[in-house]
């Protein structure tokens, strides 16, 4: 009897799902957030999490139930030594699903699956926290290297304005400087006119 076996098949066999959510899984734990399809997601949500559940026990028999699994030593790695120890304290809730709309192609709705704890907003908030540091060390830097009187503001020198009769003959020259100009030759003279 398969009582409470209830799953999507997704219109497929049983091999060709279980190759497709051990390739999911390995991606998933890879970049730790990917987009597919929003039924697939809510069927490699079930998997990922009984994977970090597994990673949580960090015993002998959960490595290689893990391995069974994954097939993939790397990501089997990252998964004990990185992904389990984030959410030691968490009991459950390890993957988030957010639908992200549908796909232009053929309109499939989709999603976008991510751990709940992922290294690279840790990252992102340690670069923002750099930045903003290295920002305020330059404006500091910048002011002391540079130093104004209060209140006075440094101003560009203005062009004097040029009167109109100088405008004029400014234009009347260049026109001239465009026309072109008329060589002037010398005109040959006869060979026995010099004596």
């Amino acid at each position: 009897m398969r009582h409470l076996k209830t799953r999507a098949k997704l219109n497929m066999t049983a091999s060709h799902r279980k190759a497709l959510f051990r390739n999911l899984a390995n991606a998933l734990f890879d970049h730790e957030r990917i987009k597919t399809t929003n039924p697939k997601a809510m069927e490699l949500r079930r998997v990922a999490d009984r994977l970090i559940t597994l990673a949580k026990r960090n015993d002998n028999h959960a490595i290689r139930l893990a391995f069974a699994f994954l097939r993939n030593k790397e990501t089997v790695k990252k998964l004990f030594a990185d992904i389990g120890s984030r959410y030691t304290d968490i009991s459950g809730g390890y993957t988030r699903v957010v639908k992200i709309g549908r796909r232009k192609g053929d309109a499939a709705p989709m999603a976008i699956i991510e751990l709940t704890q992922r290294k690279e907003q840790e990252k992102e908030k340690k670069d923002e926290g750099k930045k903003a540091k290295e920002k305020k060390a330059k404006a500091a830097k910048t002011k002391e290297a540079k130093p104004r009187e209060e209140g006075a503001k440094e101003e560009k020198p203005k062009k004097k304005a040029k009167p109109a009769k100088a405008k004029a003959k400014e234009g009347e020259a260049k026109a001239d400087e465009k026309k072109p100009r008329a060589r002037k030759t010398k005109k040959a003279e006869p060979e026995g006119a010099k004596a």
